[in-house]
C-alpha cells in the first residue's frame, strides 16, 4: 500500500503544481491525420525528445527543460488525448504505443530531425522502445524511466486496485471529456496480457542507441524484472536502480537534482564505455 500511495502523491503533485493546462509561449501544434498534437520546442543543439507518462503532460518536464535546453533542443510532447493534444480515435479505448510512435516519427520528420536523443517515462519509455525498434538508426542516446516491456500481472492487478475513481482523479485537471476518456483507456489496460507492447529479447537486441534504464526499486506497477530484461538485452545499455524511487523517480522532488545530474552525464557521453 505504501508504494501505491507514493505513486498517487507523485501524480497529484505534478498536476497541482502546474494547474490548468494551457498553451505556453513556446507551444506549437502538429497535425497528424486531422489530430492536433501539441509540443514545445525550446533551446538549440542536438534534439532531445521528452515523452511523459500516461495522465501527464509536457509540463511535467519544466524542472528539467530549463537545464536541458541550455545544451539541447528539447522537444516535449503532449501525448494524444492528453493536455493540449486532441483525442485520437475517440471511439477506440485501446491505447497503442506503436501508433503513438508513428505520430512521433511524423513530428520528427516534420521538424526535419534525423539523429535524436530521448527521455521517456512509463508509457513514454515504452514508446521510445517502439521508436528504436522501428528505426534503430534514428536515435543516439535514450533514457527510459519505469518503462515496461509488456503488461505484467502485477501491472494489471495494480490498475484494478486503483479503480476507475482514482483514474478519473488523476485525469480530472484535463477537463471532463478527457477525464472520462483517459480513465476508460487506462482501465482497459488491465485486460492486456500480451500484444501491445510485447518486446522480446530479439527485438531489444536490434536497438543501436546508447541506453540508460532507470527504475525505482519499489515500482508498484512495473516489476523490476522489466528493467533487468532491458539491461540484459539492449546491447549498449546501462542500469540505474533508484532507491525508494517509486514508478516515476524523476518526478520525486528529492530525486530530481540527482536525476538531472545523471541524465546529463549520460547524454553528454560521460558514461560511454572505453572498450
Amino acid at each position: 500500500m505504501k508504494t501505491s500511495t507514493t505513486t498517487i502523491l507523485i501524480f497529484l503533485t505534478c498536476f497541482t503544481m502546474y494547474g490548468q493546462v494551457r498553451v505556453n509561449p513556446n507551444g506549437k501544434f502538429f497535425n497528424y491525420h486531422g489530430t492536433k498534437i501539441y509540443f514545445e520546442d525550446t533551446g538549440t543543439g542536438e534534439p532531445l525528445l521528452l515523452l511523459h507518462n500516461f495522465f501527464n503532460t509536457a509540463d511535467c518536464w519544466k524542472p528539467y527543460v530549463e537545464h536541458y535546453s541550455s545544451q539541447f533542443r528539447t522537444i516535449a510532447v503532449d501525448m494524444m488525448g492528453h493536455g493540449r493534444s486532441d483525442i485520437y480515435h475517440e471511439e477506440d479505448s485501446t491505447f497503442r504505443h506503436g501508433e503513438y510512435a508513428k505520430m512521433i516519427f511524423a513530428l520528427l520528420d516534420y521538424l526535419k530531425l534525423e539523429k535524436i536523443n530521448g527521455i521517456g517515462a512509463s508509457s513514454g519509455g515504452s514508446t521510445l522502445l517502439y521508436l528504436n525498434v522501428m528505426q534503430p538508426d534514428r536515435f543516439k542516446s535514450v533514457i527510459t524511466v519505469g518503462g515496461h516491456l509488456y503488461y505484467s500481472k502485477q501491472c494489471r492487478d495494480w490498475i484494478a486496485e486503483m479503480g476507475t475513481d482514482q483514474l478519473r482523479e488523476w485525469a480530472h485537471y484535463q477537463g471532463p471529456e478527457k477525464e472520462n476518456y483517459l480513465a476508460k483507456m487506462f482501465w482497459e489496460m488491465r485486460n492486456y496480457s500480451e500484444g501491445e507492447p510485447a518486446f522480446t529479447p530479439d527485438m531489444l537486441n536490434t536497438i543501436k542507441a546508447k541506453w540508460l534504464v532507470v527504475n525505482g526499486d519499489n515500482d508498484a506497477p512495473v516489476p523490476i524484472q522489466h528493467a533487468l530484461e532491458m539491461y540484459q538485452n539492449i546491447p549498449n545499455s546501462r542500469l540505474w536502480i533508484v532507491p525508494n524511487g517509486g514508478h516515476l523517480p524523476h518526478l520525486v522532488p528529492e530525486i530530481q537534482p540527482e536525476f538531472l545530474r545523471v541524465s546529463l552525464d549520460f547524454l553528454n557521453g560521460n558514461w560511454d564505455r572505453k572498450d
